[in-house]
């Protein structure tokens, strides 16, 4: 055991040093997003600017079919914000064009063997979150960890991911590490007590053993799972008090009257919205007794911040990448990046009903990750171009 240990660590070495200079800002970019959120800004904003201010970087961004889109987001970003005079907005504005601008440098550089390499950094990394969360839990006292990542609802979005991710690595390498890994960050999604994530993922699962496995064997080892996980917070008292009628009730409360707000404003002005972040600045101006930082739901958090100008702008960017994704030659040859992308997706869309998980810098970028596969087939056909003419030249 030992042995395979240090001959993986080993492993691991060696590719790091086969890395190219993009490739290494990028693994640090993602070790980052484990790392506070002051913390997790550095490296990224950094790879930003680098990749701004690079010809050759510009270049091949400028070459990713929907660059343009992203270039001139901005202005969907920041005029609503402006006209609002919602200053914290616009900063908010610019950071997810920033966002955006960092996906488009991972789409021009991402390959296979890259992309299932940061995968497997990240499952390695979640367990050390996984740890921290079971001190946070245990040792600290919180009801709810957050583990690393600033916020409970945050960390059950991250769960989520992990599970995925580690799904497809197990496969494609059929490894009980990557089990083990599974396994190890369901139980931390009942210590992050996020309700959400519960059914997002389960959905999820369940979606993936019916639509992608179509297997019986796979539909009742999920199911299995779910009831095991039910069983638990319905009768372990340590993470069933939140299912309590009067709590659930008020939750529920809660979200209503959060979304009833958010469809008032958003009549007020649906064509540019208020700005990023609006719903907080909706209750300063209001005098809300408290401050909640979005609408509590994703497609109605999209209209309030940009208006239906923004959610007709996220959706044809969905459909650039989903036009990518079914393109018969991304199917046959990257199959399992494309299921993983719209699990990931799917539990993203289901999480979003009652919250919104992406507006975190850590889960954006890591979801910012996931979508980066899809930029595979292009670059692996660039780069077997380059090797062929390489390969001439020196004939």
């Amino acid at each position: 055991m030992i042995a395979k240990i240090k001959y993986k660590f080993q492993r691991m070495l060696e590719r790091g040093a086969e890395l190219s200079t993009d490739e290494k800002i990028i693994t640090v970019c993602v070790m980052a997003i484990f790392l506070p959120l002051q913390l997790v800004s550095v490296p990224a904003l950094f790879a930003v600017f680098r990749a701004l201010l690079n010809k050759t970087i510009r270049e091949k961004m400028t070459a990713v079919s929907f660059s343009g889109y992203i270039y001139i987001s901005i202005f969907i970003f920041t005029f609503p914000a402006i006209m609002f005079r919602n200053w914290f907005g616009l900063f908010g504005g610019v950071v997810i064009w920033l966002a955006l601008i960092f996906m488009l440098y991972l789409f021009s550089i991402m390959t296979v063997r890259f992309y299932n390499n940061l995968i497997d950094l990240v499952l390695i990394l979640s367990l050390f979150a996984m740890a921290y969360a079971i001190i946070d839990k245990f040792f600290f006292g919180h009801a709810r960890t957050e583990s690393v990542f600033s916020n409970a609802n945050y960390y059950g979005y991250m769960i989520e991911i992990f599970v995925i991710l580690a799904l497809y690595r197990y496969e494609k390498r059929h490894s009980t590490g990557y089990l083990i890994i599974l396994f190890a960050n369901l139980g931390g999604i009942l210590l992050c007590d996020c309700r959400t994530a519960w059914a997002a993922l389960g959905v999820a699962l369940l979606f993936y053993a019916i639509h992608y496995k179509r297997s019986v064997k796979w539909v009742v080892i999920t199911m299995l799972i779910a009831v095991v996980i039910m069983l638990i917070i319905l009768n372990v008292p340590l993470f069933s008090e939140r299912l309590a009628g009067d709590v659930l009730d008020n939750d529920v409360d809660k979200r209503s009257k959060i979304w009833q707000t958010a469809i008032e404003w958003i009549k007020k002005q649906p064509i540019f919205g208020y700005g990023m972040n609006s719903f907080r600045e909706i209750c300063i101006r209001t005098n809300a007794k408290r401050i909640r930082w979005h609408a509590h739901n994703l497609i109605l958090n999209v209209i309030l911040d940009f208006g239906v100008i923004g959610l007709a702008y996220f959706s044809c960017m969905i459909g650039k990448i989903v036009s990518v994704l079914n393109k018969p030659q991304f199917c046959v040859s990257y199959g399992a990046i494309r299921t993983l992308i719209m699990i990931v997706a799917l539990a993203t869309m289901i999480h979003g009903v009652t919250d919104v998980p992406v507006l975190g810098v850590q889960t954006s970028l890591m979801l910012v990750l996931v979508i980066s596969g899809c930029s595979v087939e292009r670059n692996e056909r660039v780069f077997k171009r380059l090797r062929n003419f390489c390969e001439i030249n020196k004939a």
